[in-house]
């Protein structure tokens, strides 16, 4: 059995003008149709964008898909147009929940095109936003280029996915060798288990609670609890900065944990840190208030904070004993880096020394460490630039909309998902980085569990930005609807 092999086959079988008439006519239908609630329009394309293997015909597919999405939103937004409030009965949006179809109903008519756009890269929810923009009358001079710019969005995300990730498997194949599809296969086994074992645990959880997906109208438990969770992240939120407001008049020990706990997620959080320093660059004002937080509210002369310095510190001497393929030194100094991001959170909360320097320090640590890890990765011809490109899209798209929406602050709190990508992730580039320094061929097969290790982390990578996108959605959308007209 050789995946490869098949997808290439596949490819190779079908001529590429109906590849790209599939890719215009999957992401119409989604769009347009509202079948994404029932077909994952994007797993097709992500497909599709796999078989080609040279550069041109994956930017024809990409204007394809791009330009069939667009018109899919179009006849959406038609449909809204015409058959207005009617739509809220049907049995798609009871399907999806009648409360969060008209939460974004409002926030259309309030936020028109920004809602278009920011809601494009979130499954399900895209797929009924242009009916949604119709029935809330959201100007066509206004939906025609949203709708086009997050088309041009959604279909780079996708193409580019799904065209890097063939060389990725490629690689993997190398490495695994004649056991490279079983691997694979075995890897896509467990990555399954573990998703049905938490459905079945959190549909226990929701019953016991006398919470059902029936009674929401949730399209499933997981969108319900988000939003629940949401709700109360948002809560907490608010708490904690009325409680920091409060502390300037004077130190209190349970604003640290407030804000040391407010954004507990390294993704999320280091798109709310970045953004937040991106944001305070615009007003001397924030940048004020940025400075007076991090190092006036409390002792910012913490160990943990030191621990986390160490950490930046060490990031460039990894980088630079990579590139001059000193493999033992990268490796130990790496096993240092990897550690530290353990080691300052366990000793913060083991020596009660939370601070608000280190709640902000240590998730743009983390974002740093992927982004200097993956660009010396590759640098070095470790891996490919593929891997170091897919492990940085989720953390630019999150980013990206935290600073669009929340002005850096989404506050979204971990999910069990992004615990374990995170530690894949690392366990997966350790090994490879051990395969590599161990060097000869009857070692490659290390070098081939670290990669598959890597990869069965970067799809938990994508599905924790998934997750929290859905969530922070979720949280904009609510406070555009209880903000005063």
């Amino acid at each position: 059995m050789d995946i490869i092999g098949w997808i290439t086959d596949v490819g190779s079988s079908l001529p590429t003008p109906l590849v790209w008439a599939l890719g215009a006519l999957f992401s119409f239908t989604e769009s347009g149709l509202g079948l994404g609630v029932f077909v994952p329009g994007e797993t097709i394309v992500l497909l599709l964008a796999a078989t080609f293997d040279s550069p041109w015909p994956a930017v024809a597919f990409f204007v394809s898909v791009a330009i069939g999405g667009s018109l899919g939103d179009h006849v959406g937004y038609l449909l809204g147009r015409r058959f207005g409030t009617g739509f809220r009965d049907t049995r798609v949006i009871r399907k999806i929940g009648v409360d969060s179809w008209d939460r974004a109903v409002a926030v259309l008519e309030r936020r028109g095109a920004a809602a278009v756009f920011l809601t494009r890269l979130v499954p399900v929810v895209r797929t009924l936003t242009p009916a949604a923009a119709g029935v809330a009358k959201v100007p066509y001079r206004s939906f025609l280029p949203a709708s086009f710019g997050g088309a041009l969005t959604w279909a780079a995300v996708y193409v580019g996915i799904g065209f890097l990730l063939r060389s990725s498997l490629e690689a993997a194949q190398r490495y695994l060798g004649q056991f490279s599809s079983w691997a694979l296969v075995g890897a896509a086994v467990i990555v399954a288990i573990v998703f049905v074992v938490r459905l079945v645990r959190r549909r226990r959880a929701a019953a016991a609670d006398g919470v059902a997906g029936a009674s929401t109208g949730a399209v499933d438990e997981t969108v319900a609890a988000d939003d629940r969770a949401a709700r109360a992240d948002e809560a907490q939120a608010e708490t904690s900065d009325e409680e920091a407001r409060a502390d300037d008049r004077g130190p209190v020990s349970s604003v640290v944990h407030a804000a040391g706990h407010a954004v507990a997620d390294p993704v999320v959080a280091g798109a709310s840190a970045s953004g937040e320093f991106i944001t305070g660059h615009l007003s001397s004002r924030r940048l004020g208030a940025l400075r007076h937080r991090l190092f006036e509210v409390d002792d910012w002369r913490t160990v943990p904070n030191a621990i986390t310095a160490a950490r930046l510190l060490l990031l460039p001497v990894f980088a630079g004993l990579l590139v001059a393929e000193l493999w033992w030194p990268a490796l130990v100094v790496i096993g240092v880096v990897f550690a530290t991001d353990w080691l300052d959170g366990f000793v913060a909360r083991r020596t009660d020394s939370v601070s608000v320097l280190g709640s902000w320090l240590d998730p743009v640590a983390d974002r740093l460490t992927v982004v200097v890890v993956a660009v010396a990765f590759a640098t070095a011809d470790v891996f490919g630039w593929q891997e170091a490109v897919l492990l940085l899209v989720p953390d630019v798209l999150l980013a990206v909309g935290a600073v669009l929406a929340f002005r850096g602050d989404p506050a979204v709190p971990v999910w069990w998902a992004g615990r374990l990508r995170t530690g894949l992730c690392f366990v997966g580039l350790a090994v490879l980085l051990l395969g590599v320094a161990l060097a000869g061929p009857e070692w490659t097969s290390v070098i081939g569990v670290g990669y598959l290790v890597f990869l069965v982390g970067l799809v938990f990578h994508y599905v924790s930005a998934v997750h929290y996108a859905r969530v922070m959605l979720v949280r904009w959308q609510r406070a555009i609807a209880e903000r005063p007209a």
